[in-house]
């Protein structure tokens, strides 16, 4: 118990390290601002990061594709030496005299680069986990940490918060080393899901965080604005933080295995809708609580999403490089198409005299609530059935090499599943009841939910007329004895 508290401890300690200093970095612009009013911390600081984001999953993925970067071979270390020297330079003040752009530019590129490479080391370590729920308490237990540093660090000074983060970093990455040493990854992944409706529910879910983030980026110019912006009341980072910390907490311990971010979309939209509807009217008296909404709603998504990758990977046996790379590039990549949008709605603003705040809320909310439409889509039922079709057809081919039970007991599952007529999924679920396994063991097996498993468990006993799975276990017995006296007898 003790190693096992300590492993989950590790993991929490390391991941928050490594996302308070890219989050230092972040509102900081790599410590070469000091203002943490405001999403944006400086606009050439960002377009930079978030282009070099998205160039950084897309190749990611293409090595992930071409089986190049195997499970467990990406290195954080070119991430890890990045941050060092974005903070040692801001640090030390030797880009000081050089161009404002130049230096942005050049911390983003940095940034850009290590906030995806590190981001996929430490997903890829939690999806290797032994138990699904130690990578979700290593991943709020990191989000804890990361709040609770966030909070205080860039109010220490762009020195002190380098220095800081420096130090962060460094621990963080002797942490990720230890935490990878100690587990073994999986060769027995896919780049994409197998099902069509596996493949629109992660479709939906990327669709719900992309289209978020994109409007942050749009509400950038007034409502959240930049460190060479004026903003419609004051946006502390620290503030929303804290409260989407809680709120993905409360969220992991609810759905813990299953976490689903186009329900918390669902769940954040209609409070945006509203606060959206109402800037135009209100202005300036709202400015203040539409970016502290819109702030929390983006950052709940957001982690929420980490907690889905890790499930994700898990349950689909899929790459967790090419999920994690999907979000952390898709997002640089929305962002920056946000920011463009909220730069022309401004310069309309000003050529034309139009109302800038009606223009925002005009451009956010339409794509949030067509966004709605796609996420309340369920898989069509065709698609159910052709996933049903397929499942079955899988079972049939491996039932014979179903590792549960031996040549006798297999027998006798056999008999006990012809003489019931089972299904052959019921008959796969029977050869592990018959061997004392729980519907937890089976839904984690079988990749299914565990709610599923114990439905085709309940199916089994109805059709057995058994109450308990110690009575199947023993009609099992029985059959299986009565198979090997009618092949002693011949």
């Amino acid at each position: 118990m003790a190693n096992r508290f300590s492993g989950i401890a590790l993991g929490a300690i390391g991941f928050g390290l490594c996302k308070t200093a890219i989050s230092v970095a972040y509102i900081t612009a790599m410590g070469s601002v000091s203002s943490t009013v405001g999403f944006v911390s400086e606009l050439d600081f960002m377009f930079a990061m978030n282009a070099v984001s998205f160039a950084t999953a897309l190749v990611i993925i293409a090595l992930a594709r071409t089986g190049r970067l195997r499970p467990g071979s990406l290195s954080q270390v070119p991430a890890v030496i990045a941050l060092l020297v974005g903070f040692f330079l801001s640090a030390t003040g030797v880009m000081t005299g050089l161009p404002v752009t130049m230096t942005a530019v050049f911390y983003g590129v940095l940034c850009g680069f290590a906030l995806t490479v590190l981001n996929a080391t430490w997903l890829e370590v939690f999806v290797a986990e032994s138990e699904a729920a130690r990578g979700v308490y290593q991943i709020v237990g990191g989000l804890i940490v990361q709040c609770a540093l966030v909070s205080v660090l860039p109010l220490l000074g762009s020195l002190v918060a380098s220095v800081l983060s420096i130090v962060a970093v460094i621990v963080s990455s002797g942490l990720l080393v230890r935490c990878k040493r100690a587990l073994s990854f999986s060769d027995c992944v896919a780049i994409f899901p197998a099902k069509r409706s596996d493949r629109l529910v992660l479709l939906q879910a990327f669709l719900c965080l992309f289209v978020l983030v994109g409007v942050v980026g749009i509400l950038h110019t007034t409502v959240l604005g930049s460190q060479s912006e004026s903003i419609v009341g004051d946006v502390n980072m620290w503030m929303p933080l804290v409260a989407a910390t809680g709120i993905t907490a409360l969220v992991a311990g609810l759905t813990m295995r299953h976490p689903d971010p186009t329900a918390v979309y669902k769940g954040c939209l209609p409070a945006m809708l509203v606060i959206l509807s109402l800037l135009p009217f209100f202005g300036e008296a709202l400015g203040g609580l539409a970016g502290l909404v819109m702030i929390t709603c983006y950052d709940v998504c957001g982690m929420v999403f980490l907690l889905f990758i890790v499930d994700r990977a898990r349950t689909l046996r899929m790459s967790s490089y090419v999920l994690s790379s999907v979000y952390l590039g898709g997002s640089g990549l929305f962002l920056v198409i946000g920011l463009s949008i909220g730069g022309v709605l401004g310069a309309l603003s000003a050529d034309h005299g139009l109302s800038l705040l009606t223009l925002l809320a005009f451009a956010a909310i339409y794509p949030l609530a067509i966004v709605l439409v796609v996420a309340l889509r369920r898989a069509h039922p065709e698609d159910a059935a052709a996933g049903i079709g397929a499942a079955d057809a899988e079972v049939e081919s491996v039932v014979d090499a179903v590792p549960t039970v031996d040549d006798a007991l297999g027998a006798g599952v056999d008999a006990v599943a012809e003489r019931f007529e089972l299904t052959p999924r019921e008959r796969e679920i029977l050869g592990y009841l018959a061997r004392g396994r729980s519907a937890k063991f089976i839904a984690e097996t079988l990749v299914i939910s565990e709610n599923t498993a114990w439905a085709h468990i309940k199916r089994v006993y109805a059709k057995t007329g058994v109450h308990s799975k110690q009575e199947l276990m023993s009609v099992v017995e029985q059959q299986s004895q009565t198979g090997a006296t009618s092949r002693d007898s011949m």
